[in-house]
C-alpha cells in the first residue's frame, strides 16, 4: 500500500459527520436501557429484571440457555427466567443482554471477521473475569462486571467496521502491510481510532461508567482517572486474547502491553502463569457462550 493511500480524507469527513451526528448511530432497544437501569438500581428484585426480559422471546431464550449451560455449571436445571436472573445475577444478566443486544444491531455487511471479532471480544471478557478473581484476595472487584467490559471493550471497530466498510478494510490492510497495530493504523489513516468512535457509542447509549472507561482506555489504562483497575485488567486481558491466538487475522500485531499494567494490578511473573494457565483452560467455554450470543 503506497503512502498516498494512507490519507483518506473522505473517509476522514465520514467520521466527522458522525461525530458531530450521533443520532445516526444505532440506539441500544428500549427494552436494554431499562433493564441497565434496573440491574443498576438498589431497589430493583428478580422479578423485576424478569418481568421485562419475558418482554422478548429471544432474551428470554438466550437467558435460560445461558443459566443452564456448561459455562456457569449450574448444578439444577433452570426453567424459567426468574430462577435464571436469581442464580446468575443482575450483572451477569446485564452481561448477556447488552452482548447480545449488540451481537443484534450491528448484524449485516462488516470489513471485519465477525466471528473472530466475537471470539477475541468473548476470551477477553472470559480472561478478564479470571483475573478478577485470582486478584479477589486484594482487591474486591465483581467479575461480572469484568466480563462485561471484556465483551464490549472494541464496538467502536463496530462503527467503522459496518458504517465504513470499505474505509476500514483499507486501514486492516495498512496495518497487515506495515505490521503495525490496528489502532496504530487507525490513527494514521483515519485521525481517530475505536476507543475514541466507543466513547461516542458509550455516551449515547448512556452506559455505566465503569463500561464506558474500560472502551475508552483498554489501550491506555494509565490515563484512567476512573476505575483504574478495571481498565488494566481489561488492557491485560485483551493482550492475552491476542496472546492465545485470538486475532482478527492471522499474524495481527498487538499493542504493546502498559508497562505499568502488572505493577498497578500486583501480578508476579507466579500470579501471571496461574492466570494464563487458567485461561488456557477455559477456551473451549467460550464457544458455548458465543453460540448462545448469536
Amino acid at each position: 500500500m503506497s503512502e498516498q493511500n494512507v490519507n483518506m480524507p473522505e473517509a476522514r469527513e465520514r467520521i466527522a459527520k458522525i461525530v458531530e451526528d450521533t443520532d445516526s448511530l444505532p440506539s441500544l432497544p428500549t427494552i436494554v436501557m431499562k433493564l441497565i437501569d434496573v440491574v443498576n438500581s438498589a431497589e430493583s428484585s428478580a422479578e423485576d429484571a424478569a418481568e421485562l426480559i419475558e418482554k422478548d422471546p429471544a432474551l428470554t431464550t438466550k437467558m435460560i440457555r445461558l443459566a443452564n449451560s456448561a459455562f456457569y455449571g449450574i448444578p439444577r436445571s433452570i426453567s424459567s427466567v426468574t430462577s435464571a436472573v436469581v442464580v446468575l445475577g443482575f450483572n451477569t444478566i446485564r452481561s448477556l443482554v447488552l452482548s447480545a443486544s449488540v451481537a443484534k444491531i450491528f448484524e449485516g455487511k462488516h470489513s471485519l471477521d465477525m466471528d473472530r471479532f466475537w471470539k477475541h471480544s468473548v476470551v477477553t471478557a472470559m480472561a478478564s473475569k479470571i483475573i478478577v478473581r485470582h486478584l479477589m484476595s486484594v482487591r474486591m472487584m465483581d467479575p461480572e462486571s469484568a466480563f462485561c467490559a471484556g465483551v464490549l471493550h472494541d464496538i467502536g471497530k463496530l462503527i467503522f467496521s459496518q458504517y465504513m466498510a470499505d474505509d476500514y478494510a483499507t486501514v486492516c490492510d495498512y496495518a497487515k502491510e506495515h505490521k503495525v497495530p490496528l489502532i496504530e493504523a487507525e490513527n494514521k489513516c483515519l485521525g481517530f481510532n475505536h476507543a475514541e468512535m466507543g466513547k461516542i457509542l458509550a455516551d449515547r447509549w448512556s452506559l455505566p461508567l465503569d463500561l464506558e472507561y474500560t472502551i475508552v482506555h483498554h489501550h491506555g489504562p494509565e490515563n484512567a482517572d476512573k476505575v483504574s483497575h478495571l481498565a488494566n485488567i481489561i488492557h491485560l486481558a485483551d493482550i492475552i486474547s491476542h496472546d492465545v491466538g485470538c486475532n482478527l487475522w492471522d499474524d495481527e500485531v498487538r499493542v504493546q502491553e502498559s508497562a505499568q499494567c502488572r505493577a498497578e494490578l500486583k501480578i508476579g511473573d507466579a500470579d501471571f502463569e496461574k492466570i494464563m494457565s487458567n485461561i488456557e483452560n477455559s477456551l473451549d467455554k467460550s464457544q458455548e457462550f458465543l453460540a448462545i450470543l448469536k
